[in-house]
This record gives C-alpha cells, structure tokens and sequence, in this order.
C-alpha cells in the first residue's frame, strides 16, 4: 500500500476515534512529515484525501483542521467505499435519494421498520430507517438500544415528517379524526411497519377494535394514496407527501422523527446520503414533498 493511504487511514481513525475532534488542528505538512518520518508530499497528499473527502478542511496560509462532521466522513475513508446495506422504513424522500446512490447504499429486504431492525439485528444489513414510537412515548431509542446492545448504537437523524390521515378530494365521507374511521373501508399498511404500529395504536385509544376495520393491505404509502385515490378504500393513514402528488385531502395528526438505526463505526456508510441531503437543491425538492422538516439532519444521537 502507498506510503500515503497509510496515512490517510491513520489520521482517519484518529478524527473517527475523536482523538481529533471538529474544528482541532492538524500540523503542518513539514512538522508531520517530520513526526512520521515521510516526505512533505506524502503529507500534503494524505491531506488531500481528507479534505476530498470532507473529514477536514484545507485552506492557503492556514492549519488544516478537522471538519464540522469530520467523524462521519472519516469512517466513510475506513470503509474504502464498501456499500452501506440499509433496511427498513419506506418514505418517499428517502426513495428519491437513494436513487441517485445506487453505488453506494442499496436498500435490502422487505419495507417496514420492524422488518429494518431484524435485518440490523442478523447482520443482514448496516442500518435501519425507523420511526416507531415506543409505549414510554420516546420515539427510535429504546428500539436502537435493544437491537444493537454492545455494539455502540446510534440514530442519525434524517428529518421529521407528518403522518395524518388521507382521504379523496372534498373529504365526502367527513373524516376528521380517528374516531370517523368507524365502519369505513381503511387501506393499511402490513403488520410490522412503523405507520401500522400507529394506526392501530390510534384506533385503540378512540375505543375502535384494530381487528374490525376492514379494508385493503398494501405495502408502501405511494399504495396508500393510490388506494383512497381508486375507490378501493374511504381512507388510510400515510404521509402528506403521498398525497400531495395525487391530489387527495390530508388531515394531520401527528409528526415524527425519521432516523437510521446503525452502529457508531457504520455511520461512514451514510454520508453520500447526507451529502445529497445537504445540497440545497435536493432538500428543497424534499420539502416541495409536503410534509417534510429537515431541521438537524445530519445529527448523530449517541444511544447510552
């Protein structure tokens, strides 16, 4: 291996160990050519690596110094551009960027956050989207911690987005809340997705039998919105963002957080996502969704 990609690797593990933190300086190239026995082109050329890779910042007349998410682009350089396998939640702001990144994070197995966690869980893939609410009312911790046990868990949050209830133009049937659903026909979503996990919740606390309701099952929100669209159902719990492409009413209930259950050393895995994430033109093609915030993306939540 090159002198260079040695060092790149070891100054790399050092900002993803945190032995080098955000905004830390680095020395100079000739004071670490120095140190490590090497030559300034090494240096300035491991250096260079980094800074294309966003792990630290390199500017004329300056020390170079560890970058705002350094840590997350250093693992990426330790992974040497190995696929991130991700599980888990369907959302359509997710499906839109995932299909600029088909070298870099292909989804694996079936939909659904329940599904995503066992996939993480098995090692069959390196993290999971997820957005269940747990019966303390916290939202993704308890499910990440328990999954990942041992294995330093953490969620990298991606957005907040709105689930509600939709329902054709004009809203005939008069749907305004949970209760209303009472003897209409409701599409859902499959046993073991997030959305269906709440739904069910939400008929119980309003006194319904989750197990009465009729209706079709289906397996993504787009289905959602293209069932109540049809006629095939009155109703279905999704995201604004599903049925804001189809013209359907939307009646909001609820926001919540959507984030990656991973492990600490995995979360390199993730940045082509969050460098699209980051670009300007892409998020604005997010909120254009409906639905979406994208408040703190990007921020990774250490799971004790």
């Amino acid at each position: 291996m090159a002198r260079y990609h040695d060092l790149t690797a070891k100054l790399a593990a050092r900002i993803a160990d945190g032995d080098l933190a955000p905004g830390a300086a680095l020395p100079s190239v000739r004071d670490l050519a120095g140190v490590e026995a090497t030559t300034a082109t090494t240096v300035a050329r491991a250096y260079r690596e980094l800074a294309d890779a966003g792990a630290i910042i390199v500017e004329p007349r300056r020390a170079a110094r560890v970058s705002a998410r350094g840590e997350i682009a250093a693992r990426s350089v330790l992974r040497d551009g190995a696929v991130f396998r991700l599980a888990g939640s369907d959302d359509p702001a997710l499906s839109m960027l995932l299909s600029g990144l088909p070298e870099a994070i292909a989804p694996v197995g079936s939909s659904g956050s329940y599904r995503g966690l066992a996939a993480l869980w098995s090692g069959r893939a390196d993290g999971a989207s997820l957005h269940l609410r747990h019966r303390s009312g916290e939202y993704n911790t308890p499910f990440a911690r328990g999954v990942l046990a041992g294995r330093e868990p953490v969620l990298v949050h991606l957005w907040r987005r709105e689930q509600g209830l939709l329902v054709p133009p004009g809203d005939p049937r008069g749907v305004q809340r949970i209760a209303d659903l009472a003897k209409l026909r409701i599409v859902r979503r499959p046993a073991g997705t997030g959305t269906r996990t709440l739904l069910d919740r939400l008929l119980l606390d309003d006194g319904l039998d989750p197990d009465a309701i009729s209706g079709p099952t289906v397996e993504l929100h787009l289905d959602v919105a293209l069932a109540v669209a049809t006629g095939e159902a009155d109703a279905g719990l999704g995201l604004r963002s599903a049925a804001t492409p189809l013209g359907l009413d939307f009646v909001p209930l609820s926001w919540e957080p959507f984030q990656v259950a991973t492990t600490r050393r995995e979360t390199g895995g993730l940045r082509p996502l969050l460098t699209a994430l980051g670009d300007p033109a892409v998020a604005g093609r997010i909120v254009a969704l409906g639905g979406y915030d994208l408040a703190g993306a990007g921020e990774v939540i250490e799971v004790a």
